[in-house]
């Protein structure tokens, strides 16, 4: 109980918004072990993947597992890193361990996907986006990672590179345990889930950095403060072949339509404007998210 209030008096806060996220990806995650992974015995890495294996060899429940596994890296990162973990971290882990035993209780084995290649795609589809909406609001289901910085600590090496050999010796567990065709699918299913959760959380945080250089750099600043309500910087410059002085717009948007707003309001406003646009992973300030 104290340490609970001690975590609550570091200022971690969670709302109902936070809960929501966690539960709804808690569950897709639990979704995809259930239907697709485990009924074909795919370990795609991390703390799930173990479990299945252990799942098949000594028949224990496959989140009730998770949740002993995660408690013991848990407890190896508060004496080995040093690291307090979150609250919603720990509802993270609980509550996907009570998603995977409570849904493989309900679910129908009918229902399990005995195609290998259609259970790697998507199961890794349902766990990827349910994993990085967890990610997607500071929170962790535990897993792997911890051991993953722990080898970091004592060898020096990436924690991406530490990670990946982690993940890569469960899929090695598993083609010993189930043969390697389970094995390079496992294998497989690691490379699918990785890309998904990247490409699920950048999209999630993904922003446009527009820079406008124009002659009517007011006129345009004052629509986007109007009818984006997005900030706008000007900076003077000059053109090293011209010598001509322009206005330097630099703008950042949060949405694909407001970046098609942009560009016709450029347009109409200065078609000789020369733009360019980029992709940025993560904005934090006024009108986006809070540092």
């Amino acid at each position: 109980m104290r340490s609970l209030k001690k975590l609550i008096k570091r200022g971690v806060k969670i709302n109902f918004a936070d809960v929501s996220v966690i539960t709804v990806g808690s569950l897709l995650t639990a979704l995809g072990i259930n239907l697709f992974l485990a009924p074909n015995k795919i370990a795609a890495g991390g703390v799930s993947g173990i479990a299945i294996i252990l799942h098949y060899l000594i028949k224990v429940p496959i989140g009730a597992t998770m949740l002993a596994i995660n408690v013991i890296l848990f407890i190896m990162a508060f004496l080995i890193l040093g690291r307090s973990f979150g609250l919603k971290s720990i509802y993270a882990t609980v509550i996907l361990s009570v998603f995977v035993d409570g849904l493989a209780q309900i679910i129908p084995n009918s229902w399990a996907v005995q195609d290998l290649l259609l259970a790697v795609l998507f199961g890794d589809f349902l766990t990827g986006i349910g994993i990085a909406m967890v990610l997607s609001r500071d929170a962790s289901t535990g897993g792997t990672d911890i051991i993953a910085m722990i080898l970091t600590k004592f060898t020096g090496i990436d924690v991406g590179k530490t990670l990946l050999f982690v993940d890569f010796l469960v899929t090695l567990f598993a083609a010993i345990s189930f043969g390697k065709i389970i094995g390079m699918y496992s294998l497989l299913a690691v490379i699918v889930n990785t890309t998904t959760i990247d490409y699920v959380l950048e999209g999630i945080s993904t922003s446009f950095k527009v820079i406008v250089i124009t002659i009517k750099g007011k006129k345009i600043a004052e629509r986007i403060i109007k009818e984006l309500n997005r900030g706008v910087t000007i900076l003077e410059v000059t053109g090293a072949y011209t010598g001509e002085k322009r206005d330097m717009l630099w703008i950042i948007l949060k949405r694909p339509r407001e970046m098609i707003k942009l560009r016709n309001i450029i347009k109409e406003e200065d078609p000789t404007a020369f733009m360019t646009v980029s992709h940025i992973r993560e904005v934090l300030g006024k009108g986006f998210r809070r540092i």
